[in-house]
């Protein structure tokens, strides 16, 4: 699970493409950044819908695309340490990282504002 790996380095796979997705959305002023589990996630107004945790990219998406990442092996229920894993939460793989530019949108359209 994320939450027992070591934190990722700073330029991991993740960081990169969440700096990247956050330059790319200076023209919707309905994204902001906040911080949280010392990282700083991307806001749709003020609902998270992204944010780069250790080696995984965390994205909000409907349960049922949660579930099909998960039984694809591609992402798992995001936990963020406390036991109860999200059921709109997807920890989304390295490995699975052609995905993320699909899934971030999905996440942002699925946050509103």
């Amino acid at each position: 699970m994320p939450s027992s790996k070591p934190a990722a380095a700073p330029d991991s796979a993740a960081d990169s493409f969440y700096a990247g997705h956050r330059l790319a959305l200076p023209g919707d002023p309905a994204v902001t950044g906040k911080k949280m589990f010392g990282t700083t996630a991307l806001c749709a107004g003020g609902k998270v819908f992204l944010f780069p945790w250790r080696d995984t990219l965390v994205v909000k998406i409907p349960a049922a695309q949660v579930q099909e990442l998960v039984t694809a092996e591609a992402a798992e229920p995001f936990d963020p340490g406390h036991g109860r894993p999200g059921k709109t939460w997807a920890a989304v793989y390295p490995s699975a990282s052609d995905l993320w530019p699909q899934l971030a949108l999905a996440a942002r359209a699925f946050a509103g504002g």
